[in-house]
């Protein structure tokens, strides 16, 4: 039952009405003022009426929407992958709290959510935990991955009963970027690889180039995945960040990246020098105890292991420094698999080395090839038709 009164001290109308019952029993009466024209008051209470009787009232929340992600993100801690709370944390750290953090949760709405996505789009200066950072336009990809994490905690106030409705879903984000894979040509790789080989980054670039190996896997690889003799390597882990250290963690027998690969004699001999290489560090360093002791293949020259962010960094330095083409670490994987789609390799054999649930996945990710097999396929084209 709702009531409608006009308080003469504040000059407008207010609206009582019963929000149920306390853990006593004893019944909860709420108001709702600020209702300058009484047609106002009268609207908000029928519908307030409605809504009670229907089930669907949901009391307005306090609480800011920072103060919400901010737990909702905390209770979730222990159900996803330190990969996806690190992802999940920075967006909601960088790109939502610091545009509509301060807006009540209650009070959120979807013109607020198309406005955050606006802002994301254009460079901008922000003070993030006291200190002014700058940031880059986000790519329409990049601000889907924003609208997920927000578009998922609403959801979760919603089924909840904290919100009446979640408002992301009332907002289209950006299109996705159409990804485009980078890829080196074999004289670049071989190039490349000159450069590095005296470098400690050349064993997880050899690795990563060679085997279409992804970066945690390949810093995730230890000599007790290397079958040297039988010329195999298991790909079964995947070295990630976790509060800044480094944690390995192993794939579920399940996981299609979890497989097997068949290397060649030169690989073989390559590793072996390198774990030679390792040993004699590790002698030298030994008596100090400075040496880290570890089973990975891919460390430090004092035995640590990578931090992945770190390697991407330094490999985009030795870029730079020996004036090789500036791709991204993970484009040695995409490397790989240009090599394999010029060499006539069968989708289904590079997808299953690659460590792709489907073959469609690497179709559509590599189904392009370098300029000069286009040229070939183009010339093949000629002959048959006119002759040689």
């Amino acid at each position: 039952m709702a009531t409608i009164k006009f308080n003469e001290k504040k000059g407008y109308y207010e609206v009582r009405y019963d929000a149920g019952f306390d853990g006593n029993g004893k019944r909860i009466q709420k108001y709702k003022g600020g209702f300058k024209k009484e047609r106002d008051a009268k609207l908000f209470a029928a519908q307030l009426t409605v809504n009670i009787s229907q089930g669907t009232h949901i009391e307005p929340n306090k609480m800011f929407l920072f103060e919400y992600l901010n737990n909702w993100l905390e209770e979730k801690k222990e159900t996803i992958s330190p990969t996806s709370y690190c992802g999940y944390e920075v967006n909601i750290r960088c790109h939502i709290n610091p545009y509509i953090g301060g807006i009540k949760l209650s009070d959120l709405r979807a013109a607020h959510i198309r406005g955050l996505y606006s802002k994301l789009q254009k460079a901008r200066e922000i003070k993030i935990d006291g200190e002014k950072r700058s940031f880059k336009p986000l790519s329409g990809t990049s601000i889907r991955y924003v609208h997920r994490v927000l578009s998922k905690a609403l959801e979760d106030a919603y089924r909840e009963e904290t919100i009446p409705k979640n408002p992301a879903k009332l907002v289209t984000p950006p299109t996705k970027n159409k990804f485009e894979a980078g890829f080196l040509s074999t004289k670049q790789i071989r190039e490349m690889l000159d450069k590095l080989r005296e470098d400690a980054l050349y064993m997880p670039v050899y690795l990563s180039v060679v085997l279409g190996a992804r970066r945690g896997e390949v810093l995730g690889l230890q000599w007790s995945d290397v079958d040297m003799e039988n010329k195999l390597i298991h790909i079964r882990h995947n070295l990630i960040m976790d509060n800044g250290n480094p944690v390995l963690r192993e794939k579920t027998k399940t996981d299609s990246s979890n497989r097997v690969i068949v290397v060649t004699d030169r690989l073989i001999k390559a590793l072996k020098e390198h774990k030679l290489k390792l040993k004699q560090k590790e002698m030298k360093l030994q008596h100090g105890q400075l040496y880290h002791k570890s089973d990975f293949v891919c460390t430090w020259p004092d035995g640590k292991p990578f931090n992945p962010s770190h390697l991407s960094r330094s490999f985009s330095l030795r870029l730079q420094k020996y004036g090789l083409p500036n791709i991204r670490f993970h484009d040695l994987r995409h490397s790989n698999a240009a090599l394999m789609i010029a060499q006539n390799v069968p989708m289904k054999g590079a997808s299953d080395r690659l460590g792709h649930s489907t073959i469609q996945i690497t179709n559509d990710l590599y189904g392009h090839t370098e300029r000069s097999v286009q040229e070939e396929i183009a010339i093949k084209i000629d002959q048959a038709i006119w002759g040689s």
